[in-house]
């Protein structure tokens, strides 16, 4: 149901979205058109995206432990958390390129396993950037729709941490995002631990009434 006060649905990734376009925006205004600038905005772009995507994929986890109104919030609003983030990655994307053209050859000296493994990160972001609307998700099975959002899900986290985890050493700057996203594994572990204790101790009666 559609909340009319407050910080809901739609009017998420309205904000987020829209006050990382200004970002950016900014970005180009004060430093100028040039390699300096693409790749601020490539960076910032990597960090609210990155940010953005452990919101939705620990919304389940926090809430599942937490059990409170800010988790509750938090979870009925994963969908658009995801959203936002699917469309900040894809501006992220859309630097890169700006980056390939005029100033830098960045996809050429890249590895074959590098632009593998980040294109596919960018074809589940889609996929599920599109199955988040129902005219795509109503042509999946709720199995599928899970099955490519769990799947997805980890690859991302999998490509984001990869990505942060080799910087740490050398720029301490990156060191808040990987301990995010470690965060976020350990959200979800705990969060299925606690769910598969709780599913042994649930009666057999009551385990096949619920199938």
């Amino acid at each position: 149901m559609e909340k009319q006060g407050g910080l809901w649905h739609w009017r998420i990734p309205q904000l987020v979205v829209g006050l990382s376009v200004l970002a950016f925006a900014a970005i180009f205004a004060v430093v100028g058109f040039n390699e300096e600038a693409t790749r601020q905005a490539i960076r910032l772009s990597a960090k609210i995206a990155a940010v953005l995507f452990c919101m939705a994929f620990s919304a389940s986890a926090v809430h599942g432990l937490l059990r409170n109104s800010f988790s509750f919030w938090w979870k009925m609003n994963r969908k658009f958390f995801g959203i936002s983030f699917a469309v900040v990655h894809l501006l992220h994307l859309g630097f890169l390129l700006l980056l390939q053209q005029c100033f830098h050859p960045v996809f050429t000296m890249a590895k074959t396993s590098s632009l593998f493994a980040g294109g596919m990160a960018y074809l589940f972001a889609v996929a599920m950037l599109a199955t988040s609307f129902p005219v795509f998700a109503n042509r999946l099975t709720a199995r599928q729709w899970k099955l490519l959002h769990t799947i997805g899900g980890w690859w991302i986290w999998a490509i984001f941490m990869r990505s942060y985890a080799k910087r740490v050493l050398t720029e301490p700057e990156y060191i808040p995002w990987a301990i995010l996203l470690v965060a976020v594994l350990l959200l979800r572990m705990v969060a299925w631990w606690r769910g598969k204790g709780a599913l042994k101790k649930t009666p057999i009666w009551w385990k096949r009434l619920s199938i």
